[in-house]
């Protein structure tokens, strides 16, 4: 009843609110951050298993794994393998395995699409962190995804118009996608200001984070559409759950983690 009562205005106010501790986190301490990803990986996979109603042995695994995809750079770093095998590799081995056995259990492709790009989403913010000024980059990353989700519902809201995916997600405009890529490249244009990057550059990549949060948006609507539920949990009131709040990233981290591979 609380949740049908609060405003998306309010929800939006709400979250930014319950954030801040993390994001102030991630501002101050890089270890910090690495040990934060590990809990928010587990409650991600405890609401993906809700969602889908998985058996308790299969959520007990996917636990595990993903608590072992999320594991700090520099412990990854002391680890040593059998027969000669990269670890990279085996991680990789492990994360087809879960995908596959997603797949195996609920005969679900866009489960599996979806387990597989939060686990994508997860190895690159891993990767990130162990990058000198990784948790900088978070912030930047998280100030464009919210810069691009706030324009994209007050602009949808005030303008309206022709629906952007009406079957997925028939509260989103195109209109709002529009604004929230304005305010995707205004966040980038900010935080690019007095830095090595230009602004054409800025532009672009406030382009290419917009059409990529959003697209993470739909996808994890069209999965909780597929499986009959609204929110993918109730731990955030008035906001659903932890994947609700993250769906933006599900796209943009791997994309931002490979641009920094590719400038190094």
């Amino acid at each position: 009843m609380e949740r049908a009562s609060m405003s998306g205005t309010t929800r939006r106010l709400v979250g930014a609110l319950l954030f801040m501790p993390i994001i102030a986190l991630v501002a101050v301490s890089q270890p910090a951050s690495q040990w934060l990803l590990m809990a928010l990986a587990a409650l991600m996979v405890l609401e993906f298993s809700s969602m889908l109603a998985l058996p308790m042995a299969l959520r007990a695994a996917l636990l595990m794994d993903f608590v072992l995809f999320a594991l700090p750079a520099p412990i990854f770093a002391g680890i040593e393998t059998t027969a000669g095998m990269p670890l990279d590799l085996v991680i990789l081995a492990l994360a087809a395995l879960v995908v596959g056995l997603i797949w195996a259990v609920t005969r679900n492709g866009l489960a599996s699409i979806f387990i597989a790009l939060v686990i994508t989403c997860i190895l690159a913010t891993r990767g990130l962190l162990g990058v000198e000024g990784g948790n900088l980059v978070l912030l930047a990353l998280a100030a464009a995804v919210a810069s691009c989700d706030t324009a994209a519902y007050f602009v949808g809201r005030r303008i309206g118009g022709a629906k952007l995916a009406p079957a997925i997600s028939p509260n989103k405009t195109r209109a709002g996608a529009i604004g929230g890529t304005i305010g995707a490249v205004a966040a980038c244009l900010l935080i690019s200001s007095g830095s090595w990057l230009s602004p054409v550059a800025a532009v672009a990549g406030g382009i290419c984070l917009a059409v990529l949060a959003q697209a993470g948006d739909l996808v994890e609507s069209a999965l909780k559409r597929r499986v009959g539920v609204k929110d993918s949990s109730s731990l955030i009131p008035g906001h659903g759950g932890f994947l609700d709040r993250f769906d933006g990233y599900l796209l943009t981290l791997p994309a931002v983690y490979l641009y920094i591979l590719a400038i190094q």
